[in-house]
């Protein structure tokens, strides 16, 4: 392994794994808060992580495996040795190897920022979260569980359109098959029995959830990120209204445009379930909007930083002083009561402007335009900048042309 001079002068080292635009999103944000260049573990160096001056790349097909992580971040730890390091992910498959690996870890060389294995577990089962929002009175959305290995579709509660998801989204994403979609929307019982085989043939094993389909589009969605610090108490609860979603196949659901909003009732009722369950660390939600009944439905908990984690930082409230503060310098983190209205956004303006019909709306993303409040995690001019990088940047962004002439929102 080369060893980076300007990586070993750092007071400390983010080592972060994947590859996507939530891994350079969290870079950068240690980047803006401690000039600190992080390395990232991926199995395939392209995309946001390419070309990119704040990152030193480790290119491994294998990472994966456990213990070729293991031996990789020994080789970090003796290449770099005697500097603290994070080890940070973005998604749950690399949150579980994390997991796995916690153990053989040096406590005196590295911070591992998640709760235990036994909290993910619960928590990221949909159909245990689901149970614990029961319990402690959180809002969620009407849903039936299809016990594991089974097909049986018994008779739902509620009506048609039904959607259909795995409660185990970590034995669901690695698994390829025809037809596979993050979730599905069924408008009869012949269409959810046939989702539902299509699953069980393609692999998946594990529960599925049946779930009422709550109306609205895209700007229905929210979202909500929660910082719980080791002293057990809920230090931020950034909130967020989604105005528009990604929908190819295999990202439907993740927020390309996020307006950072403040609600404290939400926050309440999220901090009210992580901290009965002692939880330590990043949680991201997903809710949606009722206009039935005006509430808003919890939907999941992701126990970590999620893919479009930047709008928690481009609302003043940088992710990366959260896990230094809290693992490395021990400090007290008063809690934050409040965050900037920003937008946060990947696509082009146009784009966005097509897609969100609310005249209310519309008006209010011009003027974040119009006072400069658009922040994008690539577009990032303290990083400096290459030919390639400006590049990737500028494809990226007209990519989303392509996508969304593809597969348009589906409420569209």
């Amino acid at each position: 392994m080369n060893r980076s001079e300007t990586v070993a002068s750092q007071p400390f080292i983010p080592v972060i794994l994947g590859g996507n635009l939530g891994v350079y999103s969290i870079a950068r944000s240690f980047h803006e808060a401690y000039y600190v260049k992080s390395i990232v573990i991926s199995s395939n160096v392209s995309g946001p992580i390419s070309h990119a001056p704040i990152l030193e790349t480790i290119e491994r097909p294998n990472y994966t495996d456990e213990k070729e992580l293991l031996n990789l971040v020994s080789e970090i730890e003796t290449t770099y040795a005697n500097i603290p390091k994070f080890l940070i992910a973005t998604d749950d498959g690399n949150v579980d190897r994390i997991i796995a690996i916690r153990e053989f870890l040096s406590s005196d060389e590295w911070m591992v920022p998640y709760t235990t294995r036994e909290n993910i577990d619960i928590l990221t089962n949909k159909s245990k979260f689901y149970e614990l929002c029961e319990e402690l009175g959180l809002d969620y959305p009407k849903q039936h569980t299809i016990p594991a290995n089974e097909t049986e579709v018994a008779e739902i509660p509620f009506t048609y359109p039904v959607v259909i998801k795995p409660a185990r989204s970590i034995y669901f994403s690695p698994l390829s098959f025809a037809g596979k979609n993050k979730v599905y929307f069924a408008q009869n019982e012949e269409e959810l029995k046939s989702y539902v085989q299509k699953m069980r043939n393609g692999g998946y094993q594990e529960e599925i959830i049946m779930q009422e389909f709550v109306p609205g589009d895209d700007t229905s969605m929210h979202i909500l990120t929660c910082y719980t610090a080791q002293d057990g108490e809920t230090k931020l609860a950034s909130f967020g209204q989604t105005l528009l979603e990604d929908h190819t196949p295999s990202a439907i659901g993740n927020p390309v445009v996020i307006r950072t909003m403040n609600n404290e009732e939400v926050g309440k009722q999220a901090k009210k379930l992580i901290e009965h369950m002692n939880f330590v660390g990043f949680s991201n939600f997903d809710l949606k909007y009722d206009e039935r009944d005006g509430k808003y439905k919890f939907f999941e908990l992701n126990a970590r930083l999620g893919r479009s984690n930047y709008y928690v930082t481009a609302g003043g409230n940088n992710t990366a002083e959260f896990y230094v503060k809290d693992f490395l310098y021990n400090e007290r983190i008063e809690p934050v009561t409040g965050q900037e209205e920003v937008l946060f956004s990947v696509v082009p303006k146009n784009l966005l402007l097509k897609y969100v019909e609310d005249p209310k709306l519309k008006e209010i993303v011009k003027e974040f335009y119009r006072n400069k409040q658009v922040k994008s995690p690539l577009d990032y001019s303290g990083a400096g900048k290459n030919l390639k990088r400006r590049f990737y940047e500028n494809a990226a962004k007209i990519n989303y042309y392509r996508k969304f002439s593809k597969f348009p929102p589906i409420n569209k």
